[in-house]
């Protein structure tokens, strides 16, 4: 086996380091991307781990979008109903020119906020939804632990070719001479 053929290679293609790639050789762990280059020797490595996992405060966040959304479209008939009677109600009742037309013009603005709240509810329910469609696809995360650090390789969804590329550093792990 050459020193220079790599054993596994893995281009992260999503997350913060997309477009880096991970290359394990017999002698040398390297990541390449962008404007960085790390080398690394397998005898700094302590412990290597892959795992995937779901960012629950994505689904917190999206269950509380949906829920303001709900509440949103749920007042936004009854005060337009309540807005539009009170017009009414300063319309037969009018004395003062001036306070009339300023409580008309609050009343009006508020039958207009409360048509745009089922738009804005549309918009947080799509944002709800984003955040359960991310929560769901979830990340894969490769960990590499060294003596007083480590470093973590994250790309979106189940991959499995990040699981074949930990197995190869694992079984590089597993055969370097106590």
């Amino acid at each position: 086996m050459s020193l220079d053929s790599p054993l596994a290679e893995f281009e992260i293609g999503s997350g913060a380091q997309r477009g880096s790639r991970l290359t394990l050789y017999a002698n040398r762990l390297l990541h390449h991307g962008g404007d960085t280059l790390e080398t690394v020797p397998p005898a700094q490595l302590a412990a290597v781990r892959v795992a995937f996992e779901r960012d629950a405060p994505k689904l917190n966040w999206a269950i509380g979008l949906l829920i303001v959304a709900l509440v949103l479209v749920a007042i936004s008939g009854p005060l337009q109903s309540w807005a539009a009677s009170l017009t009414t109600g300063v319309k037969e009742h009018a004395r003062r020119e001036s306070l009339d037309a300023v409580l008309l013009g609050v009343f009006d603005g508020m039958r207009g906020l409360a048509r745009l709240l089922p738009l804005l509810a549309a918009v947080l329910a799509a944002g709800a939804v984003a955040l359960l469609a991310f929560f769901w696809l979830g990340v894969t995360v490769l960990t590499l632990s060294f003596a007083a650090t480590e470093r973590s390789y994250a790309v979106r969804g189940r991959n499995s070719l990040l699981l074949e590329f930990a197995h190869a550093a694992a079984a590089q792990l597993a055969q370097r001479k106590p």
